[in-house]
């Protein structure tokens, strides 16, 4: 078995490895760090390996990307609004339904949008 290096991002890991199981190639092993991602098969399937991870470093993968850094910015506004599901808030239940319906829209960010580079975000209730 042969350890074959790639350059792609770090959080493309897993659905590298998706990939790679879709079509046929079961890795001995993946490992990635910072951008750098290394898959153990047999030396008969790197040109196949290699395929895969071409296909995966297009456009597909440079989506895959981009909406993973729009979780990341939905689950920091998720985070800085945690306060408002906790039992102790001082919020009417008009203000605690708003809350909720903001997070909510949050939360639906990822599927209520098809580009993740034209994302309109919900305003938090004031």
């Amino acid at each position: 078995m042969s350890r074959f290096e790639y350059d792609l991002p770090n959080n493309c890991a897993g659905a590298l490895m998706d990939e790679l199981n879709a079509s046929g190639i079961q890795p001995q092993q993946l490992e990635s760090r910072d951008n750098l991602v290394w898959v153990t098969v047999p030396d008969a399937l790197e040109a196949q390996v290699q395929s895969v991870v071409d296909a995966h470093d297009g456009p597909a993968g440079l989506a895959a990307v981009a909406w993973e850094a729009v979780r990341v910015d939905r689950n920091g506004r998720l985070a800085k609004s945690d306060w408002t599901a906790l039992g102790d808030h001082q919020l009417s239940e008009v203000e605690e339904a708003a809350w909720w319906a903001y997070r909510q829209s949050l939360r639906d960010v990822p599927q209520d949008h098809d580009d993740p580079t034209d994302i309109t975000w919900p305003e938090p209730p004031s």
